[in-house]
């Protein structure tokens, strides 16, 4: 077996949980695993045995500053590594390394979902040219791997689809136990929170910073408890990531999906989930008590849709490892 380093971008726990179940794979396959990860990802997978913290490169204006700093220390970073194979989980500096060293590589992204598949609502050009300019570098990659929440084809057959693995703790019992559940990327949440108690819901929420509202339940961030209650709640309100979308359609989950105005990927994963049927989406900014009443008594009648995606689609960590094996061939 090889040695191979996984590198994982920093930003929200989309990457991290999926990540994690990729690197449990391609240890069970019997590769020799280096974890290079830092930010939001850290907290999942410093435990690994072999792990390195890098600094993770944020979008915006401190993206080029990011981009320096890591290719200046990354030749260092993964020099006792020595990887024969690299996966990255949306980090791009690692691919521009992997390419410089003639090591073969492999980029899984949500993102690519965007720019090498066939959806059934397509991308607003301006969208459509931000990912492919914003996610360019990973097509440095030999082979790349789009992740998705709903079911699609690729447009390009360097492209395996898959979607994310249902987490172990996630294959419990699931339930409907009269509460709802809400998880908000940037914590950003609160007037959401705040009309879901007014309408009368019970309203459970994990983040890193307590809203401070009368009633609400808050917990911190922790991943085997948002597993329990997702298992067992009715419906979640949520920022529009992909991967938490993913947890709600596998456990048919109804989701109220939100995002930013000027967050074009999100109001994408939003309008995606909506025309499937499986989520309410709405702007942050727009949301109102009416699009809460009209959320509630949807997820309380059983009228969202339910999609088998785990028959429907592969797991990541599944392809992540066929495709290393076919790359070390």
């Amino acid at each position: 077996m090889a040695r191979v380093s996984l590198v994982v971008h920093g930003r929200g726990r989309g990457h991290a949980s999926r990540a994690l179940t990729c690197a449990r794979a391609l240890g069970d396959a019997g590769h020799q695993l280096h974890v290079f990860a830092g930010g939001d990802s850290e907290h999942v997978l410093k435990s690994m045995s072999q792990y390195t913290s890098i600094p993770i490169v944020r979008p915006g204006l401190g993206a080029p500053g990011g981009w320096l700093r890591r290719l200046s220390g990354d030749a260092a970073r993964f020099a006792e590594a020595a990887p024969q194979c690299v996966v990255s989980d949306g980090d791009q500096p690692s691919l521009v390394l992997a390419r410089r060293r003639k090591v073969p590589s492999v980029a899984v992204d949500h993102g690519l979902a965007l720019t090498h598949g066939r959806l059934p609502v397509r991308p607003p050009a301006l969208l459509r040219l931000y990912e492919r300019l914003n996610n360019a570098p990973l097509v440095l990659a030999d082979r790349l791997v789009a992740v998705h929440f709903l079911p699609f084809t690729a447009s390009d057959p360097r492209v395996a689809v898959a979607r994310p693995d249902l987490r172990d703790d996630l294959r419990g019992p699931v339930s409907r136990d009269g509460f709802l559940l809400a998880y908000f990327r940037d914590d950003n949440g609160r007037d959401a929170l705040a009309l879901a108690l007014a309408a009368g819901a019970e309203v459970i929420c994990f983040g890193e910073r307590d809203p401070g509202l009368p009633g609400l339940r808050f917990h911190r961030s922790d991943r085997a408890g948002f597993a329990d209650h997702l298992r067992r709640c009715d419906g979640v309100i949520t920022s529009a990531g992909s991967n938490v979308l993913a947890e709600c359609v596998m456990l048919r989950k109804p989701a109220l999906a939100l995002y930013r105005r000027g967050d074009a990927e999100q109001a994408l994963n939003a309008q995606l989930a909506e025309h499937a049927g499986v989520a309410l989406g709405r702007s942050f900014e727009d949301l109102g008590a009416g699009d809460l009443a009209e959320f509630l008594t949807r997820a309380r009648g059983g009228e969202f849709a339910a999609h088998d995606l785990v028959a429907a689609m592969p797991p990541v960590s599944e392809v992540v490892v066929s495709t290393v094996a076919a790359l070390l061939v």
